[in-house]
This record gives structure tokens, sequence and C-alpha cells, in this order.
């Protein structure tokens, strides 16, 4: 599985806001920091606006932030809200045309389906606060230092 650039995207956004939290920052700041592509942190800030993650407010005191604490933004949530398609075979769609003759007896959907299981399981431990502890080597890294 590869999570998209927006989703990167989501994430560097996060982490950002996170141990910048005094701070209102723009987007111009957040994709000359983060590396990442003006495109893409626009569609993100608006995903993670809508579901309340973060804030945003026009003008010239305006800015974007942090909505909730660090410790209650889930890693696997994020990743749920940003990513679409978690069909990791064409067999795992209900409406798909797999044509496979093995569908009913393939050992390779719950198997894939246990990673996934897995990997959402893992995603589930940890939070925003968790990915940025290191939040004065999270700063030296971005800021160049």
């Amino acid at each position: 599985m590869r999570l998209t650039e927006r989703t990167d995207a989501a994430f560097r956004i996060l982490m950002y806001l996170a141990v910048h939290a005094e701070d209102r920052c723009s987007i111009d700041l957040i994709v000359e920091n983060c590396h990442a592509h003006r495109s893409q942190v626009v569609a993100a800030v608006q995903t993670l606006r809508k579901a309340g993650y973060i804030e945003t407010s026009a003008g010239r005191t305006g800015g974007i932030w942090l909505n909730m604490p660090p410790e209650d933004i889930s890693v696997s949530d994020v990743v749920r809200l940003m990513e679409t398609d978690f069909q990791l075979a064409v067999c795992f769609s209900a409406s798909s045309d797999c044509r496979c003759a093995l569908t009913q007896v393939c050992g390779l959907k719950p198997g894939l389906k246990a990673a996934l299981d897995a990997f959402f399981g893992v995603l589930g431990t940890l939070t925003l606060k968790d990915l940025v502890a290191n939040s004065g080597g999270f700063k030296n890294a971005i800021e160049g230092n």
C-alpha cells in the first residue's frame, strides 16, 4: 500500500502546525518549509478543515492552526479521511467485475484483509503527538538548522 501525495501533505501540515502551535501559519510557509506541492497542500487543508482537525482564517491576521490537541488526532483516522481506496485487489470491491474463478476459494483475499487490518491497527496506536515527540528535532529539520 502506498499513501497518496495528498495524504503525505496532510501529515506534513499537521506536524508543522503541531510544532508551531503558538503561530498561525500560512499555506506559503507550509509549502516552503515542508517541501510540498502547493496544490496538494491547498487540497489537504480543505479536507482537514472540513473534518475539524484544523481551522483557517483569511486576511492579514489569518492563517491555519490546529483545532484540537495533537494527542486527539489519530494517525489512522487521518489516513482513512485522506485516502479513498483501500482495495488491495480487484476482488475487494463488492461491485467489481472480478472474473477470477478462484474468488470463493482463494486464500489471498483474507490474507490481504488481515494485513490491512494490521496496518490500521498499528496506525490506530499513534497520534499526531507521537509523530512530533521530538518537536525540537522536527523544527530543526524543517527549518534547515
